[in-house]
Parts: C-alpha cells; structure tokens; sequence
C-alpha cells in the first residue's frame, strides 16, 4: 500500500512540474454577520442559526434607503435567511402588554404594534427584495453586501414570518392555566383581528393577518421555538410553512388549539410519498379539521415519537460536517484553488445542497459518514474512501452523489514541499473518485466531495485541513472519459474487485415493537415498507 502511495505521488506531480507551486494561498475574505441588536433578536438569531445553520442567516439586514449622504442604512428585517429559492424575512416585535379594564383594548393595541408592525416590515422588505436586489447589506454602514446571490424573482418563494412577543402572561390568564400561546383561528382575517372602535374581536386567536397578500406567518415564543425544535433543518421548516400557509388560508384547519396542537398533526398524517400533509389518509381532500388540544403530547407519548427522538441524536454528524466548512468561509481562513476564482457563493452551492438534506436523511447521512471514519481508523489503512448514491427519492439533490476519502499524512514517503505537496495529492484523489462515481452513473450531473486526513494521520507541524469540492458534468467526451480513466489508473481507484456498492436509508419514525396490549400503535406508510423489504429479504437465499 505504501508503494502505492509513493507511485501516485510521483505520477501526479509529474504532471506539475511545469506549474510553479508555491506556499503563498488565497484565503476569501470573511464575512461579518450580525448578532442582533435586542435580547429578542439575538434569541432569533441563535435559533436560526441551530435551524438553517450560519452561512444562510443574516440577522439584522439593512438597504441603503438613507434619503441623504450620511448617516446608517434603514433595517430591512430583522432575520434574513437565503437558501437557494427560498426567501424567509423574519420580523421581531417584542410588546409589553398594557393591561387594561377591558381586554379587548389591550389586546388591539398590543396586536396593532407587535403584529401589524412586523407585516408591514415584512410588505416593505419583500418589495425591497423584489425591486432593488443589490442592494442589501449585512451591516448598518451598508458597506458589506449580502454576500449570497438572491433567487430570480420569478422563481422565488418568500415567506414571511412575524415574530410577536409580550403577551404570553395575558394569555395565560386569559385561558385561565394554559401556556398562552395563540389560537389558530382561520376564519379570522386582516383587520378583524383588532378591528376599531367598540367592533368585537377574540384576543389571543390568530388567523390569516394579511389575506390580500402572500401568507404571513405568526408565532409567539412557544409556537416558535416548538417548531424549529422539531423541524430543524431549512427543508423540514419550509415544507411545513408551505402546507401550514395552505391549510390555513384554504380553512382546511378550522381551528386549532394551539401551535403544538397544529404541528403534531401535520407530523402525523402523510400523503402517498410518505409527506406529511394536513390530511388524515384515506379521507377526502376537501375535509376539514378541527384539531382539538393534548395533541402534541399524545404525539409524544407514542413509542414511534420517542424512537425518532433517539434515533435523530445521531444525526448531528452530518450539520458538524457543514459546520466545519461554513466557519471557514465566514471567518475568511477557506483557502481557494491556485488558479481557480473561488468565492464564497462558489462554495456555498455545494455547501447548500448538504444542507438541503432533511433530518432522517442527515441521519442517515451522518451514520455513513461515521461509519466510514470508524473503518478509516479501524485497521492501518493509508487510504479509505466511501461514496454514497441517491436512493429512494428522498435526497435533496437526486442527480448529486457524495464522496469521502480518509488519506493521511504519510509518515515515510519524503515530500519536497511537505505539507503542501500532501493537500494537493489528496485533492487530487478527491477530485478522481468523485469523476470515476460519475463516470459509473452517467445518469448524476454532480458529486460533492470531502476529504481529511483521517483518524490515523500523524501530528505535523502544518496543523490539520479538509478539503471540498463540487464536480459537475454535463456530458461525457471521449476526451474526459480517457482522461478520467487514466487518473483512476495513477492513483489506484474504484479498482475492480475493491469496490462494494451499498444501499442508504432512513425512516423517519423508526419501527418499534408492538406490543399486544397496545394495538393503537400504528405503523407509518415508511415502516411498512421497511418491514416489506425486510421480509423480502428474509426469503431471498444467498449463495
């Protein structure tokens, strides 16, 4: 094995003698994000960060809407969060309560300055948005665009979410015990939810504040914090907002209790893909619902629930993973290709398509990964690698395949340029299995790539590093294919007889013993077919 490595050394900086290397790098410049200005947006800003991670969260944005030379740039919203096409402009208003003899008032006037507020904010950013794209800033000086390209307009989805805080204590009292939070109440709409004068309202419910324009969303504390808790990725979160926006405007939801009670039976109903949907299966499109309270907490009283809690624990692998590449390219210390013109738009492309992948994929994801590095450490390896196919339909990019490779830092080969020789061999390699997976599945367009040295690799002065990349391949010549086939051959890859394809998959809500004495518990559409495959293959025999 160590032959080989001297081999592939050689023959790969064979190929660059003609190119001067040299020691001196480029790194990006880095990016200054906001933390909030007030203890509520800075709690924003933190939530995001754990749900739709670092690179895609801008808190505090502004536009340079000053109106003279001088002076700080107007605040667009207090969160912006930009993944791929998908907008989300969020607006914070925290409200003291003003008690007064006749609740009613009080609670007009509280929802005129917490909600109504945060939906003319979010009216005029999106208009910002749509009119004047270059021309938002992620610091009050306007002097540091947004460092992430925003979605043509026409294929842009923008969805607004107001954040109203300040009323929780009010509307315990109100409900006489519970926690607060608000009624969803669609039949309510636009004005009448505080309407003037002496007209009627129902405080403390909530229903479809601006119907003549896109759905905005409004939660309180509780609600917010119980639905990016459970759908923390930036794919599960916006799925939901996109069915919940459906369900409230089209009054499929009559009422519901609360946030909790809505969300827990969105979590436990799935159309015939296995996504959850506000529609118990088997029955009508056009039912309606009148979600009564306790719902959450039957959700997490079920065996399938806790399950899936256990099971996600695993799952963090695959959000530290992105982690590790986004703090680079935020702190400025991401070092770009000799010769190439990298940004960090350049790599966040890649970096969103990991992101895109939902929780039980990540877990899933994170168990391969795992996985693969516990064999790299397992035995004295100098290489390990380990690529993994979309499957199944469920991956967030279905034409991107991803790569590992594990090569540490040899310790008896003698590098001319150490450190630096070693980074540019193990790219190279990355770049070669990520080319050969796609030369074996010319129906992909792309392959992510991410290579370390591995838990084997020997401590060295020039400290640690990983390596991304993103292949894409549009269609195969003659040429590239020779090309590809020659590199696979230097450096020893996808060799025949060394190659072992293996499938990956996750359920959600993983299966559970049922026990007799509880035939209420019921399988989910996923564990059905997971037990299909499994009993399929208990009757296969092998040679």
């Amino acid at each position: 094995m160590r032959e080989q490595l001297r081999v592939a050394l050689n023959l790969i900086f064979y190929q660059f003698v003609e190119r001067p290397i040299t020691k001196k790098v480029r790194t990006l410049k880095p990016i200054h994000r906001g933390s909030g200005a007030t203890d509520s947006e800075r709690y924003l800003a933190e939530l995001a960060d754990r749900t739709f991670l670092d690179l895609w969260s801008y808190p505090n944005t502004f536009n340079d809407n000053r109106g003279h030379k001088t002076g700080d740039g107007k605040e667009l919203c207090d969160l912006l969060v930009v993944f791929g096409n998908d907008l989300l402009v969020f607006s914070d208003k925290s409200i003291e309560w003003k008690d007064n003899a006749d609740e009613a008032i009080s609670w007009k006037r509280w929802y005129k300055r917490a909600v109504k507020k945060s939906v003319q904010q979010i009216r005029g950013a999106e208009r910002w948005l749509k009119e004047h794209p270059d021309r938002i800033f992620i610091d009050k000086a306007c002097m540091h665009p947004l460092p992430i390209d925003l979605p043509e307009v026409e294929h842009r989805r923008v969805h607004g979410i107001a954040i109203a805080l300040g009323a929780e204590e009010a509307g315990q009292r109100h409900f006489r015990g519970n926690d607060g939070s608000f009624v969803i109440a669609p039949a309510i709409k636009g004005d009448a939810h505080a309407p003037k004068g002496s007209e009627p309202c129902q405080p403390f419910f909530i229903g479809d504040v601006d119907p003549d324009g896109p759905f905005v969303h409004v939660f309180d504390r509780r609600g917010l914090d119980l639905v990016m808790s459970e759908l923390d990725t930036v794919s599960d979160f916006v799925r939901y907002l996109n069915h919940r926006a459906d369900a409230i405007r089209s009054g499929k939801v009559v009422i519901a209790e609360n946030e909790a009670d809505l969300l827990a039976f969105y979590l436990q109903n799935e159309d015939d893909q296995g996504g959850h949907v506000f529609l118990v299966k088997g029955e009508r499109p056009e039912t309606k619902y009148m979600i009564e309270g306790g719902g959450y907490e039957r959700l997490q009283a079920r065996p399938e629930y806790k399950a899936k809690i256990h099971a996600n624990k695993n799952s963090g692998a695959w959000d530290k993973l992105i982690r590790l590449f986004t703090k680079t390219v935020l702190d400025g210390t991401a070092i770009a290709p000799p010769d190439f013109d990298v940004s960090a738009r350049d790599i966040e492309r890649a970096l969103r398509i990991m992101a895109a992948e939902d929780r039980t994929r990540r877990r899933a994801l994170s168990g391969a990964f795992i996985d693969a590095l516990e064999t790299a450490q397992s035995g004295p390896h100098i290489r390990f690698s380990r690529s993994i196919l979309p499957a199944g339909g469920d991956a967030a990019d279905p034409l991107c395949a991803y790569v590992f490779v594990f090569l540490p830092f040899p310790t008896d080969v003698d590098l001319e340029r150490d450190y630096e020789q070693y980074r540019e061999v193990r790219s190279s390699i990355l770049a070669t299995y990520a080319y050969a997976i796609l030369r074996r599945n010319k129906h992909l367009k792309r392959a992510i790539g991410v290579a370390m040295e591995g838990p084997n690799s020997t401590d060295h002065r020039e400290g640690s590093s990983e390596d991304l990349l993103m292949i894409e391949v549009e269609e195969w010549t003659q040429e590239l294919e020779s090309e590809i086939v020659e590199r696979e051959q230097q450096h020893n890859v996808m060799k025949e007889g060394r190659v072992t394809y293996s499938g990956m998959s996750a359920q959600e809500y993983p299966d559970v013993s049922v026990s007799p004495s509880n035939p209420a518990v019921r399988l989910t559409r996923q564990q059905r077919r997971a037990a299909e495959r499994l009993a399929k293959k208990g009757r296969q025999s092998w040679p």
